[in-house]
């Protein structure tokens, strides 16, 4: 659809309330069995995380999804109006009315609809990327020019760092780059940056949300976990405009994590 926006972020102070981030903060951190950082015990959102597709361990991520999703629903129950409103936001942004599409969950039993990165350890890698890794499911996507994916992040808790090194924070560059296209961004090294000119600051304070074209590259300022304290948490749901898919055979956009 040519009307969603591309090469475009917003970022939206106090999105959330102060309070409720501190009620998620704290229920995570009641459960790190569930959201700590590896996949263990044998449940947790780790196991059903987009990150064990890109390491080929799509089958533990589809087992565990749908129970995921039930347990978010359960004790996260702000989340599907969340989702909601973000979505409101990309039609809004792009000049089209409330209801213009409907918005869908991927796949309500092996797609998880939603989560949280909650970082236990030190960050120390410089790691400017595209969020394109949901979008293998339909891989001819991250070359085409009229694709629209849309990722959303949302600070529940900043890092220590961020006062002096805006550690946790994140920078995003306002250029889109396809799959193809990406050696035009980096250098030859392929990891730094040719140009800091499209170069733009967020700043993470809790509560708020940035929306962003997910093919504009990002990266996540390294920061150091000595306490409790210092951990990073952020809510992150991902959009993608699909004309039709088997399951959901009219134009929509879908939504998952």
């Amino acid at each position: 659809m040519k009307k969603l926006f591309t090469n475009e972020y917003l970022v939206k102070k106090e999105f959330l309330s102060t309070a409720l981030c501190q009620r998620w903060e704290k229920k995570i951190f009641d459960n790190l069995d569930i959201f700590g950082s590896d996949v263990e015990p044998q449940y947790g959102q780790l196991a059903a995380y987009y990150g064990m597709i890109e390491s080929g361990l799509n089958e533990s991520y589809y087992r565990f999804a749908d129970k995921h999703n039930k347990y978010l629903r359960k004790e996260f129950p702000e989340i599907e109006e969340i989702i909601e409103a973000v979505a409101a936001l990309i039609l809004d942004l792009s000049g089209l009315p409330p209801g213009a599409l409907p918005i869908v969950p991927r796949d309500k039993k092996y797609f998880l609809m939603a989560g949280f990165n909650l970082q236990l350890r030190s960050w120390h890698l410089y790691n400017i990327h595209t969020d394109t890794e949901g979008l293998l499911l339909y891989p001819e996507s991250i070359f085409k020019k009229s694709t629209r994916a849309y990722s959303c992040v949302i600070s529940i808790k900043r890092t220590a760092q961020y006062v002096n090194d805006r550690g946790g924070d994140l920078d995003i560059w306002q250029e889109r780059y396809l799959a193809d296209h990406l050696d035009d961004f980096y250098k030859p090294d392929g990891s730094a940056a040719k140009s800091l000119k499209n170069r733009k600051k967020i700043p993470y304070d809790v509560g708020n949300m940035l929306l962003f074209d997910s093919f504009m590259p990002h990266v996540v300022i390294p920061f150091d976990i000595k306490k409790k304290s210092d951990r990073r948490i952020s809510f992150v749901v991902h959009f993608n405009y699909r004309k039709h898919t088997d399951r959901n055979p009219f134009p929509h956009l879908e939504y998952w994590y």
